[in-house]
């Protein structure tokens, strides 16, 4: 069972994802892909992108029994030998950890900033991503984002959708499930949170769900459009 809009705002924590939620992955990825392109390359490197991003998530789901928790950079690296595969296209040494560097560049959506601040004064602002500690923090820092807690994979030892990134989380808060809300662009991340009791609003983002039918999800709250200014609107912010 979902939560109310009032028990939304009477929640305690909002818990954001923060790739293609809070901050553009895809220009630093594509422009990377572009600046790498073999001469000559007809390939369309924003659909490359979004198919490595893809090949992300089925690889974490094939790896969904294993003990081994990988690192960031090597699921990056595996995933991109997938797309690759089969293309012709081939990359230094250099251009590949170039090309695996640029998910750090992560640029954060006009609206982020001032809406963080003013969800800030009111809810804990927290992050849960599958990004490493490390590209959270100078992305926060680069992007002048704040945040109470940042829980990153390598710090929890999971990666979402997995049970215990949104366990930990609950835990170290010492909330109750419903008064933390996921607050994210994917409805995968949202439908993993609800099992947990958390709370879950759905913000837009042109990147994000491609191909999704969102119909056959259902949300606390969606946000359609302003991003996380429109968030703090629909909370009173």
């Amino acid at each position: 069972m979902g939560l109310s809009e009032e028990q939304l705002k009477q929640a305690k924590a909002l818990v954001f994802d923060y790739m293609g939620t809070v901050t553009d992955w895809l220009t630093p990825v594509a422009t990377a892909l572009i600046a790498t392109a073999p001469k000559g390359s007809t390939v369309d490197w924003t659909e490359f992108a979004h198919r490595w991003r893809k090949e992300f998530f089925i690889y974490l789901e094939e790896r969904v029994n294993s003990t081994e928790v990988l690192p960031l950079h090597d699921v990056y690296d595996h995933t991109l030998t997938r797309c690759q595969t089969g293309t012709g296209i081939e990359w230094s040494s250099e251009q590949r950890e170039r090309l695996i560097r640029s998910w750090s560049g992560l640029v954060a959506w006009e609206d982020s900033r001032e809406g963080l601040q003013r969800l800030r004064q009111k809810y804990l602002v927290v992050i849960l991503s599958n990004g490493s500690t490390r590209m959270l923090i100078d992305a926060s820092k680069r992007n002048k984002l704040e945040w109470d807690m940042t829980f990153a994979s390598d710090l929890i030892g999971a990666y979402k959708p997995f049970p215990k990134t949104y366990q930990e989380v609950i835990r170290v808060l010492q909330l109750q499930p419903s008064e933390c809300v996921m607050v994210a662009a994917h409805a995968y991340d949202l439908e993993a949170a609800a099992t947990h009791g958390m709370g879950t609003i759905y913000v837009t983002r042109n990147t994000e769900d491609r191909g999704i039918n969102l119909d056959n999800y259902t949300f606390d709250l969606t946000v359609p459009e302003n991003g996380l200014l429109g968030l703090a609107s629909a909370l009173s912010c």
